[in-house]
This record gives structure tokens, sequence and C-alpha cells, in this order.
């Protein structure tokens, strides 16, 4: 029987019956379980190739001339990594607007001591979107002047980016913001923020339907009854507007707040 890798060369191969990898075991299944799993095996190669190294021998090029280093590679990691925090970030701290202008400090950040040890990452992941999301509806309550806590839903689009454009326009819209503020469940003002997204020439309005909370105000008629109630569950601290588009299966929710009178004197009582 021939010697086997690990045999021939102990510093470069491991036994497979000591490979606490288990690459055999994959499935590929969906992305997100791929990528997990990819990661996985990913960290637990790095723990063994820099286990005991320094940062000059991590840094040395491991086939002259090549670029590629150890270090190289846990960066790379990193990168993978910093695209599932960018996911988690777009759908929750980057899907809010108060009035549409941002700041340059504008930052979201998350550090890690390892302390805890290794963690499950879907756990991880739900406990972070979780996090930022009470984060981001926080931040959307205490906007200046806020009274209302707006939330647009946009489903049935072409995708997510289209989905998202649209929660934007109608979310930024000062006629939007003002309705709510009165507690007028004027449907138009939301149909004409749809309008705006010119661009988005799939989007018909025969196909569009508009709901405040759960009640749909266009294209079904309201009668006063409805309307009065309406108006009352405008004056809850918390609005849902929810509009299909009827153009996809997408979706995508965005945060907001209403436009009041304090709005407006907190921004033009002061210099800078």
């Amino acid at each position: 029987m021939s010697p086997s890798q690990a045999q021939t060369f102990p510093d470069m191969w491991v036994d497979p019956e000591e490979d606490p990898r288990d690459r055999d075991q994959i499935e590929v299944v969906d992305e997100r379980t791929n990528l997990r799993e990819y990661l996985r095996v990913y960290r637990i190669t790095l723990r063994m190739k820099t286990d005991g190294l320094t940062p000059e021998q991590l840094a040395t090029r491991s086939v002259p001339p090549s670029t590629m280093s150890l270090l190289g590679l846990v960066r790379h990691l990193a990168a993978v990594e910093q695209s599932w925090f960018r996911r988690v970030m777009d759908r929750t701290f980057n899907s809010l607007s108060i009035d549409t202008d941002t700041s340059t400090s504008d930052t979201a950040v998350i550090l890690a001591s390892g302390a805890a040890g290794r963690v499950d990452t879907d756990a991880f992941a739900s406990a972070l979107g979780e996090v930022c999301l009470t984060l981001t509806k926080m931040i959307a309550r205490d906007g200046e002047g806020a009274e209302t806590l707006i939330e647009v839903t946009v489903d049935e689009a072409r995708d997510h980016d289209q989905a998202k454009r649209v929660a934007k326009a109608i979310v930024n819209s000062p006629l939007v913001k003002t309705a709510v503020h009165g507690a007028d469940p004027n449907w138009g003002r939301v149909a004409m923020a749809v309008g705006k997204c010119s661009d988005d020439v799939d989007i018909d309005a025969e196909r569009v339907v508009i709901r405040f909370g759960h009640t749909e105000v266009y294209p079904k008629r309201v009668d006063d009854s409805g309307l009065a109630e309406l108006a009352e569950y405008l004056r809850g601290d918390d609005v849902l507007i929810h509009v299909s588009l009827g153009t996809g299966e997408s979706s995508a929710t965005v945060w907001g707040c209403d436009l009041t009178a304090g709005y407006v004197r907190i921004n033009a009582d002061y210099t800078t």
C-alpha cells in the first residue's frame, strides 16, 4: 500500500480520519445553506493552517511570486461575511428614512471579541436581524417631531429593488406623511407617490392595490363608516401602508415617520 499524502507530507496534509471538516458530507441545497457550510469549512481550514504561526509568517507569500498568503485568505473570508452583514443593513437601517436626508456620520458597525466562541450562524443572523430591526424602528419613532411610526410594505413587485424604490417613494412623500399626521386616509397621495416612480413602466394602475392597515382603499371603495374607522386607525402610534404592484412576487418593507409642525420648528429654530 502506497503512503497517503498525510503520511508523506505531514506538515501539509491531515489524515482523512482526523479531518474535522467532513467535506464529503456537504450537500448542494440553497445558496444560504451552501455558503454557511462553505464558511464553516473555510474557518476550520484557516484555523488548522494558521495554528502557531506568527504575524510575519501569516503575511508571507505561500508560493512566490504569487500574492497568495494566509493573511489574504483571512481577509477574503472577512469580505464574504461582511456581505451578509450588508444584507442585514439593507433590510433594516438602509430601509429607514425620516426626511430623505442623511448625515455624513451615519454609521453601522458590528464588533465581535470572539469571547463567546463558536455560535450557530442561523441563530446569530436571526438575532442580529431582530436587534437591527428594533433599533431601526426606534430611530423612526424618535424622528424629529415624530408622533407616528409609518411602516410601508410593497409586495407583488418585479424584484426587490422595485419594491424598495416604490416603498421609499411612499414613506418619503411629504403629502403621505402629513396625511398620516392628520389622520386622513387619502389613498390618492399614496397612488401619487407610486406614480412618481416613472421609470417603472411596468406598474399598471389597474393592477395596483392600496391598503391602510389591512383595509383596502383602492380600487375597492370605502364607505363613510369605513373612512371613520380608518381615520381612527391613523391616529394610532403605528400605521401600516400596504401596496401590491402586481408586477411580480418580490417585496420590501421600509420605515419612517409622519411630518409634523414639530419637525419644522426643530429644524428652523437653530443654526449651525
